[in-house]
């Protein structure tokens, strides 16, 4: 009885020895340790068949060697790019032309409000101009000046020889300038007795004054005179014991008082 031959120590059959096949097979182009980037490697869709890249990946138009796509790509990008800088720029450019027109108005606003605020002042100034001149004209018209410069008080007011002396008499030469002692008319020019030649005027305030023994008058009745103005001159005509000028002062044209406190209140003596 034949024994069977045992196979202990006996080779393989010849022929190539295979490893079990594992998965789907890759395509001959990624044998030999190729890797797919990243981006591609995302992009690989898994069918029944195998493992394929997804022809509208970037890694298909590499792999595939589509330049026309990523030019036009590049040129899409590349358009993008421009238009947004031109935006950019467009929006910069309205941003600082408003800004300008900001700052224009803000000085337009700014220079009106000056040229009111000057016009008030000049107005301000007219109207205190204008009270000023109307109370300098007030005062010039209300204002008294004695009637006589440079005399010497030589008798007062009251009994004198038996009767009322009703004035002060002021010694003077002959000639001496008589002024009118504030804004009025003259109500009397002539002679009258004792007082030889005579002036009457009334005053804006109703009082009367009197002045006697003048030398010469140069006014008429009804003339308006102003504080200061000429009426005449002193003399020693009418009842008088010397040169001097004879002045009465009659408050609303009444009753003659005493000049003397008369002129101290008007600020004269």
């Amino acid at each position: 009885m034949s024994s069977s031959p045992t196979y202990s120590g006996r080779h393989r059959a010849p022929g190539r020895h295979r490893a079990p096949r594992r998965g789907p097979r890759l395509p001959a182009g990624f044998r030999g340790g190729f890797v797919l980037p990243s981006a591609a490697a995302a992009a690989l869709v898994v069918t029944a068949t195998g493992a394929t890249v997804a022809e509208s990946s970037p890694a298909h138009a590499a792999l595939t060697g589509n330049s026309t796509t990523m030019q036009a790509r590049s040129a899409a990008l590349a358009e993008f790019d421009h238009t947004e800088s031109v935006q950019q720029r467009e929006a910069q450019s309205s941003a600082v032309a408003a800004q300008v027109l900001e700052t224009q108005r803000r000085a337009e606003v700014a220079r009106i409000a000056r040229d009111a605020e000057r016009r008030a002042v000049a107005k301000r100034r007219s109207a205190a101009a204008a009270v000023k001149k109307a109370e300098a004209e007030r005062k010039s018209r209300e204002g008294w000046v004695m009637p006589i410069k440079g005399a010497v008080f030589t008798s007062g007011y009251g009994w004198r020889w038996g009767r009322m002396h009703q004035g002060d008499d002021f010694g003077t030469p002959v000639g001496t300038p008589l002024h009118a002692m504030s804004t009025g008319r003259v109500v009397f020019a002539g002679w009258q007795g004792g007082y030889g030649n005579k002036v009457e005027i009334e005053y804006w305030d109703g009082t009367v004054s009197v002045f006697g023994h003048m030398s010469s008058i140069g006014v008429s009745v009804g003339d308006k005179v102003a504080p200061g103005d000429l009426v005449g001159a002193s003399g020693n005509t009418g009842h008088s014991t010397g040169p001097h000028l004879h002045l009465e002062i009659h408050p609303n044209g009444g009753a003659a008082i005493d000049p003397a406190p008369w002129l101290r209140d008007h600020g004269l003596q």
